[in-house]
C-alpha cells in the first residue's frame, strides 16, 4: 500500500509560463478619432484595454470629447482629439 508521502512524491504538475507582456502605449492620432480607429491602428491591442486608455486619458485630459457620429442603428460613435497640452 503506497503512503501518502509516496503519491505527493508521483504527482507533477505542468504550468505553462507565458512571458510577461509589454505595457500599451496608445499612440494618440492627430485630429478627430473614434475607438475604431484607435481598434485599426492597434491590432494587436485587446478592444477592452483600448476602451480603458481612453477612459483614462479622458480624465486626465490628455484627449476630450469632440463629437459623435449617429448611424442608423446602435449607439453612436464617440469622436476623441487630442488637446493642446
Amino acid at each position: 500500500m503506497s503512503t501518502e508521502k509516496d503519491i505527493k512524491k508521483n504527482i507533477q504538475v505542468e504550468t505553462n509560463v507565458t512571458p510577461k507582456r509589454k505595457k500599451l502605449v496608445v499612440n494618440w492620432p492627430a485630429g478627430k478619432f473614434s475607438i475604431a480607429d484607435l481598434e485599426q491602428s492597434h491590432p494587436k491591442a485587446v478592444p477592452i484595454t483600448l476602451r480603458f486608455r481612453v477612459k483614462k486619458a479622458l480624465e486626465s485630459g490628455l484627449i476630450k470629447q469632440a463629437g459623435k457620429i449617429e448611424g442608423e442603428l446602435g449607439r453612436p460613435a464617440l469622436l476623441f482629439e487630442t488637446t493642446g497640452s
